[in-house]
């Protein structure tokens, strides 16, 4: 989801700061009232805009954190107004709306930031379908069974094509998911013509890339059902046993990546695959019992 500021809330924020300045060159001018109408406009901005709405949408601690400093200078102020304070009120008034703009910044640099992972991940997904879809091929051409390339199809169009529509609007976190769904369906089908058999990487797998892709997509199934036990079925938590498996896991995740970032993509599939079983002891030393694996 793109970042956008509606246009009442910066106008609003503009007008805030205009009205705040004048207020801020000689302590002569301030007034009561003044400052009454500024912290209202203020705890507005603070509490029930759509500027803060966005703020807090990107959802980031170090945000938060601006926001939340942001509005407990906003109740001093209102603090001080109260004891007669008025040079402190408005002092404390306008660290708050810095502390707001500066959040608002930085919820935009991170959405952005979040917008282009999302972006890249997208772009590394369709690879790793596109990959696994030609290993798929292969192997039914040599097996000379084009049904089960037909049926293929079949299943995974209904996929395709909506993440290409959500691509083309820049929805690439929901585009993403339906071709996470979609890999899973190719890795399926060529296991299941994989049954009894050693999976031989020269023969399903025209490059070693393509060989870890399809590794990465393994593990990548796997974390989502770790995470939907735990989330969803509650069928055992983050605590000190489990931590043992995950920084495991975490580990050869990260040998597997720096080996990618080398071009050693056989090496890093092993270690990737690795970090799969890791999850799958997991899974097991938690009582989930997974089909066929």
């Amino acid at each position: 989801m793109k970042y956008r500021l509606n246009v009442s809330a910066l106008a609003a924020l503009f007008w805030a700061v205009s009205f705040f300045a004048p207020y801020t060159v000689a302590a002569g001018v301030l007034t009561e009232e003044g400052l009454k109408k500024s912290l209202a406009m203020n705890e507005s901005l603070l509490t029930s805009s759509s500027l803060v709405r966005n703020v807090k949408e990107v959802d980031l601690p170090q945000v938060s954190k601006v926001l939340e400093k942001a509005l407990s200078l906003h109740e001093t102020a209102k603090e001080k107004l109260a004891s007669g304070d008025l040079a402190a009120s408005a002092k404390a008034r306008d660290e708050s709306l810095k502390g707001l703009m500066l959040a608002s910044r930085l919820a935009h640099q991170a959405s952005g930031f979040a917008e282009e992972k999302a972006k890249e991940h997208y772009e590394k997904k369709l690879k790793s379908v596109q990959g696994l879809l030609a290993a798929h091929k292969r192997i039914t051409d040599s097996n000379s069974d084009p049904d089960t390339e037909q049926r293929l199809q079949k299943k995974i169009s209904p996929l395709i094509k909506p993440s290409e529509k959500n691509e083309s609007k820049e929805e690439f976190k929901k585009a993403s998911a339906l071709l996470s769904e979609a890999y899973f369906i190719i890795a399926n089908s060529i296991k299941s013509q994989r049954t009894g058999q050693t999976l031989v990487r020269s023969l399903d797998f025209a490059t070693e890339e393509e060989a870890y892709e399809y590794e990465l997509g393994r593990y990548e199934n796997y974390q989502r059902l770790v995470n939907m036990m735990i989330d969803e079925r509650r069928a055992f938590k983050r605590d000190k046993r489990t931590k043992v498996f995950f920084d495991e896991a975490e580990l050869y995740q990260s040998k597997a990546e720096a080996l990618v970032k080398k071009g050693q993509y056989n090496e890093a599939s092993k270690f990737i695959e690795k970090a799969s079983k890791t999850l799958v002891n997991l899974l097991r030393d938690s009582g989930v019992h997974i089909p066929g694996v």
